[in-house]
């Protein structure tokens, strides 16, 4: 069996870090031993593990578990989500306490139904935190988000910053982040994502709905064009936190970061195990850039491109109805939805 080198190799020659997102417990396992730092999921993740057996068995059990108690289907819908989120902390846990602190963590997002709510983002928030020391707050860059991100800065809890594709949402969250953390003095650890694929499919849909006649390598690396502009934004003006690539859809969405200092989350199927068994050799590609002319391009054909690529593309009231932003939104709901329906249905088999 060939050995899982590509990860360790670029961990010990570059400052780029690899996290898994939305594992099933075994592929977990498998990421920590292929060089993993972190892990992260969405509101997506127990439909995701309804694909593996084992996984789709435990989940019954702990709906099972908790619906004589619990009328409220959304309640069990979060608690069943912590349930399965709390397994991957604990086996997480060693790494944590490891890197005293700086590696190991795993993020949970609430109810996306409720993504509007900054009370309700503050609750769900306090109660995932429950789950352990190394459970990380993720929660979208919007208005209520920006919000609940500066209460947990100042409450000294751990945020990962969510459902960025825009450089200005990065600029908000980070000049947020620096507000609270002057005003209390605390500076828990913080992730800034850029969603690199899902802005991508965002593109590639609009494209298609109005016949927008733009070159393949445009449509491609649009979304990486992007992120990398805000990799080098945060590094120039020095904001706080850790870039995180988050949504890859092809392989370059991890390969065009590596050498940066900065994190990239990838899922375990179609991209984890494909580059751990080409085994690449280690590049640094952080510091190439795209063509200009792919730039203009982009500008004068697609809006929603000069929205996220400028740095003042957006406002805040804009963030919650960018393209992006609801089509990521969007699967989350549909996640969600799939795991109450479940809960629905084995409600009326007891």
């Amino acid at each position: 069996m060939k050995e899982k080198k590509y990860f360790h190799r670029v961990q010990k020659e570059t400052s780029t870090r690899f996290w898994i997102n939305n594992p099933t417990f075994e592929q977990a396992k498998k990421a920590i031993e292929a060089g993993a730092i972190g892990c992260t999921t969405n509101p997506s993740y127990v439909y995701k593990l309804f694909s593996s057996r084992e996984d789709y068995e435990y989940v019954l059990s702990i709906i099972d578990e908790l619906i004589p108690n619990e009328k409220n289907n959304s309640v069990v819908a979060s608690k069943v989500q912590r349930a399965m989120v709390s397994r991957l902390s604990s086996l997480f846990l060693p790494l944590y306490d490891g890197s005293n602190g700086k590696q190991g963590l795993v993020t949970i997002q609430g109810d996306p139904f409720y993504e509007d709510d900054f009370k309700n983002i503050i609750e769900d928030g306090i109660e995932n935190r429950k789950l352990g020391k190394n459970i990380a707050v993720k929660i979208p860059v919007t208005i209520p988000g920006i919000e609940a991100i500066s209460y947990f800065v100042q409450q000294d809890i751990p945020t990962m910053a969510t459902e960025i594709m825009g450089l200005s949402q990065a600029v908000s969250i980070c000049d947020a982040y620096q507000k609270a953390s002057e005003k209390s003095g605390k500076t828990p650890l913080f992730y800034v994502t850029h969603i690199t694929g899902i802005l991508d499919d965002h593109f590639k849909r609009v494209v298609a709905e109005r016949g927008i006649n733009l070159s393949s390598d445009a449509l491609k690396f649009a979304g990486l064009s992007i992120a990398k502009r805000q990799y080098t934004l945060m590094k120039e003006r020095a904001y706080p936190g850790v870039m995180i690539g988050g949504g890859a859809r092809k392989l370059e969405d991890f390969t065009e970061f590596v050498g940066g200092d900065l994190h990239i989350t990838i899922n375990w199927n179609g991209m984890a195990e494909v580059l751990i068994d080409k085994d690449l050799p280690v590049e640094s590609r952080i510091e190439a850039s795209f063509p200009e002319s792919m730039i203009e391009e982009l500008k004068g054909t697609l809006p929603d491109f000069s929205r996220a690529y400028d740095i003042d593309g957006m406002s805040p009231e804009d963030f919650y109805d960018y393209g992006g932003v609801e089509l990521f939104r969007s699967s989350f709901m549909k996640g969600w939805q799939q795991l109450l329906d479940l809960i629905f249905e084995r409600r009326g088999l007891k």
